[in-house]
């Protein structure tokens, strides 16, 4: 179904939804900046040309979650699994680079092991994109078989292409009886335009990056000494990153808890021998870009990066991966 709406129009509808669906969306906190929260007054809903600072991933693959508890009782030692949220969920104006990092995901949470907390997120959300009007500086998804203005990974899509006005469409059927009746046609004037500001949005990525087809020649180079001196492992390009997935395990008081790492801590690989693979941080970002540009393409076919330019915009040294890329010693294809 293909619609064009005003925003009142969409607001009006989202203020509907908020009756039968937890919904979720951009909201801008002030002297913080943009954020994905639960909205319950839809004057808080952004829908603007800025960008959240963290991405959709959370509500998905949880920062830190209780996987199951231990429990004695006569019958001795059980295992209790921490109970799934049955709620139902619209997450409303997720970026195009985020919605393709979920298709990412699910190559490993959805592959030879299933994972029942992320599956049961994933099924439980309708997704409603927002496509990017104004892009970043520091995006560079055209460079990774991306888009501005794509549909992967939505169930419904918006694009602002006029003052207060935005093309609709429902990409999964089940969400046509809750769009029904729901602005008015799409007409071939409506195409035209739809053409010319998808052209535009397009045209508007200037950043490129250029991967080498393979990172085997450069393992030992001196090169990731160089470019990872001045990388503070702080860590947010790993939370802010549509895609990094990594995970640590920790008992507490009988409970088995998940929650993020990534290869920027000094402890990421440390083993409990005292023996750490990635002592220094020359190991560890090459690790980064290998695990990103090398290793996820080998074995699912496709880079495990959007080009979403968080981890550039909020690095607070500046490193840009696009560019450590670029520059890696190694022959390119033409």
């Amino acid at each position: 179904m293909q619609r064009i709406i005003t925003k009142k129009e969409l607001f009006s509808k989202i203020e509907e939804l908020l009756k039968d669906y937890e919904v979720i969306g951009p909201k801008e906190i002030p002297n913080k900046g943009i954020f994905y929260a639960n909205i319950t007054d839809i004057k808080d809903l952004y829908l603007g040309n800025g960008f959240t600072i963290e991405p959709i991933k959370k509500f998905f693959l949880n920062p830190s979650e209780w996987l199951f508890c231990e429990n004695f009782g006569e019958g001795g030692l059980s295992l209790e699994n921490t109970p799934l949220p049955e709620n139902r969920r619209i997450i409303i104006g997720a970026r195009p680079c985020e919605t393709r990092g979920l298709t990412l995901l699910d190559k490993v949470f959805n592959s030879d092991y299933k994972d029942n907390f992320y599956l049961h997120n994933r099924q439980r959300t309708f997704i409603v994109g927002l496509g990017c009007i104004h892009p970043d500086k520091s995006c560079f998804c055209t460079s990774l078989d991306g888009s501005p203005v794509e549909l992967k990974g939505m169930d419904a899509y918006l694009l602002e292409i006029g003052p207060d006005t935005f093309f609709f469409e429902t990409i999964n059927d089940g969400l046509e009886d809750i769009f029904s009746n729901f602005g008015r046609e799409f007409t071939e004037e409506d195409k035209d335009t739809l053409e010319k500001t998808k052209h535009d949005c397009i045209n508007r990525i200037e950043k490129k990056i250029r991967i080498p087809e393979t990172l085997e020649r450069v393992f030992e180079s001196d090169y990731w000494s160089e470019v990872s001196f001045a990388c503070i492992s702080c860590g947010i390009c790993t939370y802010l990153c549509p895609t990094c997935h990594c995970f640590d395990l920790l008992d507490e008081e009988r409970k088995r808890l998940r929650c993020y790492d990534g290869c920027a801590f000094k402890d990421f690989t440390l083993q409990a021998s005292g023996e750490n693979p990635r002592p220094t941080k020359r190991e560890r970002y090459r690790q980064r870009v290998f695990h990103k540009f090398d290793y996820f393409k080998k074995n699912f076919g496709e880079n495990l990066c959007v080009g979403c330019g968080r981890c550039i915009r909020y690095c607070p040294v500046k490193m840009d991966i696009a560019e450590i890329v670029n520059k890696i010693p190694v022959t390119r294809p033409t």
